[in-house]
């Protein structure tokens, strides 16, 4: 990995040596930074180095994101105070399966947040949100990102991958979680009633290295069940989901899809049932429409 990095930001409890001796395999290389860019770019500079360099398990974590992104690029507000991390995988899926990881991940920590007491729920295909029948649609706590790499093919959330028919084994994907744990939902600058964060769901801080914990121990299981047992995750995301059931729009390569959210396939697309026939969507950015009365 080349140069060790451990800059412990106060009061967080992560370091180097602590994040190490939790013996997660997802954090078998860690590195720590007060400040980045984006912990997002930093793992896929580290994964492209290839596997010696960074194995399976290399994570990088930060107290502050300068140049955070979401999806499509959006910016995503990252102060102190967050749990901002990126994990290097490197799966045995093919390149069709690889957006599998999306769904595993965002299982897995929405079941460490219900652990801690916080009722988070799936919105397709990777945000989870609290209170997602209230007036506001839902809060959003956390947004989760999977970027794939197949070669010279790479894509967002198995976008590109999904496209290669060759089943081309996947090189690395690259997992990035940001969690609004410890803030209070003004300092992410978005508009009132559209953020949530831990803290303020329970009524108090959480401890940062034990949250991490936690989230490493589910992640870990749940893509520990991509190959061999994906169907038993999708079940466990119907059962964590606020998207199934409701009326939609769909933004997907360019397209709008409207209608209401049906079920999911065996591979995790959404099938949305419009006006001339259902539809599946691999990926896309689903609003939520008002609820017919």
């Amino acid at each position: 990995m080349g140069e060790a990095h451990d800059e412990t930001f106060p009061g967080s409890g992560l370091d180097q040596g602590s994040i190490e001796r939790l013996g997660s395999p997802l954090a078998r290389q860690v590195e720590v930074h007060e400040a980045l860019g984006s912990t997002q770019s930093r793992a896929r500079e580290l994964a492209h180095a290839g596997p010696e360099d960074a194995p399976h398990g290399t994570l990088v974590v930060c107290g502050v994101q300068t140049g955070g992104r979401g999806r499509q690029g959006r910016v995503w507000g990252s102060p102190a105070g967050g749990l901002w991390m990126s994990v290097v995988l490197r799966p045995d899926l093919t390149a069709g399966e690889a957006y599998r990881v999306t769904q595993a991940a965002a299982v897995g920590v929405a079941k460490a947040l219900w652990e801690l007491g916080v009722e988070a729920r799936i919105k397709w295909p990777n945000d989870l949100l609290v209170d997602p029948d209230g007036e506001e649609g839902g809060r959003k706590i956390c947004g989760i990102l999977a970027e794939s790499s197949v070669g010279e093919a790479s894509g967002r959330s198995g976008r590109a991958v999904a496209q290669d028919p060759g089943g081309r084994p996947v090189d690395h994907v690259v997992l990035g979680v940001g969690l609004n744990a410890n803030l209070d939902p003004v300092d992410l600058g978005v508009e009132p009633g559209e953020a949530a964060t831990v803290s303020s769901e329970l009524g108090g801080e959480v401890h940062l290295l034990a949250l991490l914990a936690k989230i490493l121990s589910r992640l870990d299981h749940e893509l520990s069940r991509v190959t061999g047992n994906f169907a038993a995750i999708l079940d466990d995301w119907k059962a964590l989901d606020c998207t199934i059931g409701e009326r939609v729009r769909v933004q997907s390569f360019g397209n709008e899809i409207q209608g209401r959210a049906v079920d999911l396939t065996p591979g995790g697309a959404l099938i949305i049932q419009g006006p001339r026939g259902k539809v599946e969507v691999f990926e896309g950015d689903v609003q939520r429409l008002r609820r017919e009365i």
